[in-house]
């Protein structure tokens, strides 16, 4: 029995790990996506092919907002493997991944701005994932720049909070 939990162990490493490292290709693929709005990813472009009926211009949003849910939802799935290892559970009085981001804030493992910063970009995950109106296309934009800013810093002190919980990926 004991070789079947170091085999499902490493199984979830090995998950975590495939997880992570598909992110640095998918934020490649995000930022040539964002290529299509104009140099710098002008927000004037991108709130005008937001709002746009014709197809090619949705086909083009889709291109950023499915990038900004591929690397949040490989984040969060690789944050509740390894907070499944750990054996965190989501803080009390929350839920889901935002519980569980809050209670890995509270054991050290990210700082509090990092905690909110990422909780912030998972609701807006939320809202593009179940097609809410309440997403406003400059908000959208703002959120995949600051997604790209702070995911490698919210990687890295994942990673080390894992190390300080004797978890080598």
């Amino acid at each position: 029995m004991a070789g079947t939990d170091e085999e499902s162990r490493a199984a979830e490493l090995d998950r975590i790990n495939s997880k992570l490292e598909r992110l640095s290709a998918q934020r490649r693929a995000l930022r040539k996506a964002m290529g299509l709005f104009g140099e710098n990813f002008d927000v004037r472009v991108w709130v005008e092919s937001f709002a746009s009926p014709d197809p090619d211009e949705i086909n083009r949003v889709f291109a950023v907002t499915g990038g900004y849910l591929a690397l949040l939802n490989n984040t969060v799935e690789a944050v509740r493997m390894g907070a499944k290892l750990v054996g965190v559970k989501p803080a009390e009085g929350t839920l889901g991944a935002s519980g569980l981001i809050e209670a890995i804030r509270i054991d050290g493992g990210f700082s509090d701005q990092q905690a909110q910063t990422f909780i912030e970009l998972y609701r807006t995950r939320n809202g593009l994932q179940h097609d809410s109106p309440g997403v406003e296309a400059d908000e959208v934009h703002r959120q995949v720049r600051l997604l790209l800013r702070h995911l490698p810093r919210f990687v890295d002190s994942y990673v080390n909070w894992l190390k300080e919980h004797d978890i080598e990926l």
